[in-house]
């Protein structure tokens, strides 16, 4: 066999055999956080890795001043009375900071309706941007409103409307 030849196999068995290697599952330590688990910054930090728990929404605050503003499909909506103030919860699908930031939230009222927007965009500056859905949740706080039934709907998406009664 001629020695270039040689060579080339040998390479070629060293890449097959660390591309083997590379394949095999780690195991992850004692206390130590799942590989497929999620990372975040700012969450508690007495969660693994800092990450909301398995299907829990990750709370976000708005970040005004965002690029490419646009409303975000809403899938879930929920209130909290207390006394006549009314604090909603909007829940979404969305991707990651700084690709898919919330800049803002928009109340809008007719007569007894109550429609929300949550507004997202993309921070400054070029980034690449990974396809990596997270449920996100932010709370909108619609003060103290007069005694009455009111209906709660998103401006966009699958969430179903809600009906809020202050007394």
């Amino acid at each position: 066999m001629k020695p270039h030849v040689s060579a080339v196999i040998l390479a070629f068995a060293i890449f097959l055999f660390g591309c083997a290697g590379a394949s095999l599952p780690a195991t992850p330590g004692p206390g130590s956080v799942p590989l497929d688990a999620p990372i975040s910054t700012d969450a508690p930090s007495d969660m693994p890795g800092g990450a909301p728990p398995l299907g829990q929404p990750k709370l976000m605050v708005p970040k005004p001043g965002q690029l490419n503003v646009h409303d975000v499909a809403i899938e879930q909506l929920s209130a909290r009375v207390a006394g006549r103030h009314v604090v909603l919860n909007a829940r979404w699908w969305s991707g990651v900071e700084p690709c898919s930031v919330l800049d803002s939230v928009a109340v809008s009222r007719a007569a007894q309706t109550i429609t929300v927007a949550v507004r997202e965009g993309t921070g400054p500056g070029e980034v690449a941007c990974i396809d990596i859905a997270m449920l996100k949740v932010t709370a909108i706080d619609l003060g103290d409103l007069e005694p009455g039934d009111y209906t709660v709907v998103a401006s966009q998406g699958s969430a179903p409307g809600i009906a809020v009664t202050v007394s």
